[in-house]
């Protein structure tokens, strides 16, 4: 019984610390101040299907918040970022009654922006990068958004 005690402690030990290490990690309802903003998609690499050359793509970013638009389609969801990593969880939002959009559904750039685990901002905070292990997208800034306070 002893023994046994002897490799339980260590081990729920360093699952608390495994727990808070990532906690303080992604902080759930705050990003870092440069990536809150107003942001228009300029470059995807590789190229994500036809549809994105068809409709502007416009990103915004409010503490742990995400909205955005394609076209006439909009879409939501949240954010957690810290130390140029990131986590982003995005969905489609349906349609007003009386609209029909094609990009009201789930996309290749919704797939895109949720594969995102990582970013990078350029000095001057007008260039967003969210990258994953096959997809960048690059955004330019278009405007500044100050998250409201909980």
């Amino acid at each position: 019984m002893i023994v046994g005690m002897r490799f339980l402690l260590p081990t729920l030990a360093l699952a608390a610390g495994l727990a808070t290490a990532q906690t303080t990690l992604f902080q759930p309802t705050t990003v870092p101040a440069p990536l809150n903003g107003i942001w228009t998609l300029t470059h995807v690499t590789p190229q994500v299907k036809p549809d994105l050359n068809l409709a502007p793509v416009q990103l915004v970013i409010a503490g742990g918040q995400v909205r955005g638009g394609i076209g006439c389609g909009t879409y939501a969801g949240t954010i957690r970022a810290a130390h140029n990593r990131l986590s982003v969880q995005v969905a489609p939002l349906p349609p007003r009654p009386n609209e029909r959009c094609l990009y009201a559904q789930p996309l290749a750039f919704h797939a895109a922006l949720n594969a995102s685990s990582g970013y990078l901002i350029s000095s001057d905070t007008q260039q967003l990068v969210l990258f994953s292990k096959t997809t960048r997208l690059t955004f330019k800034r278009i405007g500044y958004v100050t998250p409201a306070k909980p």
